[in-house]
């Protein structure tokens, strides 16, 4: 039966590869798409598979130059249909932006291609079937690593994201991150092409590479049960989802009208989502809105930050998104009320999303005419841990901030408590652009050992505990309020918030000297 098995997989092997021209270019982009539906909100994992689609293909590459043609066009599927979305934000003001749909649908994912392809390009040079398909493995965790740092970095979509669908698979992450997950998550993909490899020798690193997500599975079974977070009861805390359209949003006429809303939903939430076992009468100590949703420069408008201040629970705060203006500066911001006045405090965004929030290289890109009046925002000093009363020691992400591993919590500043992610993804509509953003912020929670708290304007808003899990949520679309006591800290930081990308590192390390022992080991 295996060696029936193998048969087919090398008459597969030999169909994929052997390709050519346009069959051999659509195929090529087909299985880079077929890839991304394993990531979030899917998670078709046998879909993972592809990944062997593209050893096959690299077979047949014999160059370098071919080799990165070829990566090339897998991930340009891969994210073309896993960034679909990032286009809908662009028909928000169709009037002015629908020119540059293509542009977004099809050439961030060109772009964020050249990554896979620069490492890619050194498969070629490897003649072995079985160490070929190590190399991918490799190379592909190489390529995301790059694309996740350099350039401002975009860490969206990683491989890793595709095990975000099990509790106990995301566990590994606090140990080796999402970048050694994705490793996790690469190795049963090349089994296939292991297989056909192995041909007539034993299947052993098929086999091996097929117990990954067992063995994930049963460890982070084992840590749901024995890494239990304080069992202290937090503060109830209640997330507001105003679910404002985009298209209304900084309408001067519907300001009143909007922030009438959040006052309703603030003060008297009527049927408010509770966390399941939550005394009904239990009233929340902090309250928290999305970013941006109050559609002014808070910072100087008095009358609004008392009127804003009126709404804190007593010995609690109110921690509203807002934009703030200083002298000819723009802050997006998120600003916190303790009923004593106006805001106590503000934290500026400081990782803004490029074309979205600043005009990269303005004077030096050939920009079109309609972004001469675009204005940029002015970043932050970076992450930080801010008190806020009623939450303790919070450290506030806006929108994306929460998508960078590593990157969510101040280096050297007292622990905090609490990641708090205020965000607005009604720029994308319901698609899967709102999914992916809330998985990975509640792979932070899991990488850091801290709860996550996300706050959207039309959702996805939710709690999630140290490990990750699903305290309560609002769905998208949803006007309504949830109300939640807020999971306490793991008692420690994790081992991936102490040594970062250390285990990933090694991982790699160990992965290319296996390589380089299967060259020397076979004549």
């Amino acid at each position: 039966m295996s060696e029936l098995i193998i048969i087919r997989l090398c008459a597969l092997a030999r169909l994929v590869g052997d390709a050519r021209g346009v069959r051999g270019v659509l195929l090529t982009l087909f299985l880079g798409a077929l890839a991304s539906t394993a990531l979030p909100p899917l998670h078709v994992l046998p879909a993972l598979a592809a990944f062997s689609g593209l050893v096959w293909r690299l077979e047949r590459a014999g160059t370098p130059a071919a080799a990165a043609v070829t990566g090339w066009l897998f991930a340009l599927g891969y994210h073309v249909a896993g960034l679909y979305w990032v286009s809908n934000a662009l028909l928000v003001e169709s009037d002015r932006f629908a020119w540059a749909v293509p542009f977004a649908a099809i050439g961030l994912p060109m772009v964020l291609a050249v990554f896979p392809a620069a490492t890619m390009a050194t498969a070629a040079m490897l003649s072995r079937p079985q160490e070929r398909a190590l190399a991918v493995l490799v190379l592909w965790s190489l390529a995301e690593y790059l694309r996740s740092t350099l350039l401002t970095g975009f860490p969206w979509n990683l491989a890793g994201y595709a095990f975000a669908g099990s509790d106990a698979l995301s566990q590994a992450a606090a140990w080796i991150g999402i970048h050694g997950l994705g490793l996790a998550v690469l190795a049963p993909a090349m089994a296939p092409a292991l297989l056909t490899a192995a041909r007539n020798h034993r299947p052993w690193t098929a086999l091996a590479a097929l117990a990954i997500p067992f063995l994930l599975w049963a460890g982070g079974a084992a840590r749901l049960d024995t890494a239990r977070p304080d069992e202290r009861a937090g503060p109830v805390i209640r997330l507001v989802q105003g679910n404002v359209p985009q298209h209304e949003k900084w309408d001067p006429e519907l300001r009143d009208a909007h922030l009438a809303r959040y006052r309703q939903l603030t003060l008297d939430p009527g049927p408010a989502v509770r966390q399941p076992g939550l005394s009904p009468g239990t009233a929340p100590l902090a309250i928290i809105w999305p970013e941006t949703a109050v559609p002014a420069f808070l910072n100087t408008h008095t009358a609004l930050q008392h009127w804003l201040d009126s709404m804190v629970p007593e010995g609690g705060s109110l921690v509203v998104g807002a934009p703030a203006r200083v002298g000819s500066r723009l802050f997006n911001s998120a600003f916190v009320f303790d009923g004593r006045g106006t805001s106590v405090a503000r934290y500026d965004k400081a990782h803004l999303v490029p074309f979205g929030e600043y005009l990269p290289l303005r004077g030096r890109l050939p920009l079109p005419v309609l972004f001469e009046s675009f204005i940029d925002f002015s970043p932050g000093p970076g992450p930080v841990s801010m008190s806020m009363p009623g939450l303790g020691l919070a450290s506030p992400l806006i929108c994306y901030e929460a998508i960078f591993p590593g990157e969510v919590v101040a280096a050297g500043a007292p622990r905090p408590g609490l990641l708090l992610n205020l965000t607005n993804d009604a720029w994308y509509g319901h698609s899967a652009g709102p999914y992916q953003h809330r998985t990975s912020a509640r792979m932070r929670a899991v990488e850091e050992g801290i709860p996550m708290v996300r706050v959207a304007n039309t959702g996805i808003s939710g709690v999630y505990d140290a490990l990750g899990r699903t305290v309560a949520e609002i769905g998208f679309g949803v006007t309504g309020a949830l109300d939640a006591r807020l999971p306490p800290p793991l008692s420690a930081p994790t081992v991936y918030a102490r040594h970062g990308e250390s285990a990933w590192a090694g991982i790699v390390a160990l992965l290319l000297g296996l390589v380089l022992v299967l060259r020397v080991a076979r004549p």
